[in-house]
């Protein structure tokens, strides 16, 4: 996700994310695939997944902790209505922690009693739901950040890159209020003094900003 300041590591997240499911899906793969796994394919195997499972660690926390700081920088103001991008990476960024906090009980209790996580878990429901969220972790981080990037993209698009469009629009405005200020009759004058910011702007189409300045020139 593209911060306010600083760089944007989005894609990074997403390719390392990709890079350590991939072993998970290589093994499941020759698992189902092999007849019979040798001794030295399965010591590869042992050793790819724990480095696959080191990465993952070290990716759902600092990919998490990223994700989460752009949802709460690109959080609507009070009172403004969550679009559906925003509520779509509110269910990823949430999803993540909550996530998380499934797949670390488990461990936590088994580091505790000493007993390994099979013990802990069971050969039943509680297994296969752990290994379930273990494996979705991935994929709500890569969701989460493509989402967020996505809000991020459509409202640069929205707003002027480095103020430069906005000085440019205010600059025209200065000129277009100054030739209709140069073409207003007595009349035109008398009404402006006459009569609230609000309405002279609306009859002459500028901003009640405009009025003001042409009330300070009429009185001069």
């Amino acid at each position: 996700m593209k911060q306010d300041k600083g760089h944007d590591y989005s894609e990074m997240l997403i390719w390392s994310a990709a890079l350590v499911t991939v072993v998970r899906y290589a093994a499941a793969f020759v698992a189902s695939d092999a007849t019979e796994i040798g001794e030295t394919l399965s010591l590869i195997i042992t050793y790819a997944m724990g480095l696959s499972g080191l990465g993952m660690g070290v990716l759902d926390v600092i990919g998490g902790t990223y994700l989460f700081t752009g949802w709460q920088k690109k959080m609507p103001a009070n009172g403004q209505a969550w679009s559906f991008r925003f509520k779509v990476l509110t269910f990823f960024a949430l999803g993540l922690i909550v996530n998380g906090i499934l797949i670390l009980i488990p461990f936590t209790a088994s580091r505790v009693s000493g007993h390994t996580m099979f013990y802990i878990l069971g050969d039943g429901l509680f297994l296969y739901a752990w290994s379930a969220v273990v494996n979705i972790a991935p994929y709500l981080l890569v969701g989460g950040v493509a989402v967020g990037n996505q809000i991020v993209t459509v409202a640069q698009s929205e707003q002027p890159a480095n103020g430069s469009r906005t000085v440019r629009q205010e600059n025209e405005q200065e000129t277009n209020d100054a030739r209709t200020f140069a073409s207003l009759t007595p009349e035109d004058k008398k009404f402006i003094m006459s009569h609230s910011s609000k309405q002279s702007a609306v009859a002459f189409n500028v901003s009640p900003r405009a009025v003001q300045k042409w009330r300070v020139k009429i009185d001069q």
